[in-house]
């Protein structure tokens, strides 16, 4: 089977796995991750982006397309690291080839929360 061609795959990101919560000094749960995979070559793609007003502030949502290799292990519970950013993980898609092989992943994920 061929594989996705390396030169498309010009950014590299750190995969981050739930691995535990906790209750801070306040009483509110926050969520502890730990690095699953370091260093995954990838293509990043800016598709599109949004500025939502609440409360009398206003949020920017960003969203991106993630394209890696097929033997990468992500979920949507897990978040991805980026130029020193937390991104989430929403959806995660299997491109498969004529054959019903995996080809690559496509992995959405969002900023501005």
């Amino acid at each position: 089977m061929p594989k996705i061609p390396t030169s498309v795959l010009n950014e590299s990101i750190t995969i981050q796995t739930l691995s535990g919560s906790s209750v801070d000094d306040r009483g509110l749960s926050t969520a502890t991750f730990s690095d699953s995979a370091t260093s995954v070559q990838c293509r990043i793609e800016h598709t599109r982006g949004s500025e939502l007003t609440t409360d009398g502030r206003t949020e920017e949502n960003d969203i991106f397309i993630v394209t890696m290799g097929p033997d990468e292990s992500i979920t949507p519970q897990d978040r991805i690291q980026w130029q020193n950013n937390y991104y989430d993980v929403k959806v995660v898609k299997n491109i498969k080839d004529r054959f019903g092989n995996v080809f690559y992943k496509e992995v959405e994920m969002t900023a501005g929360y």
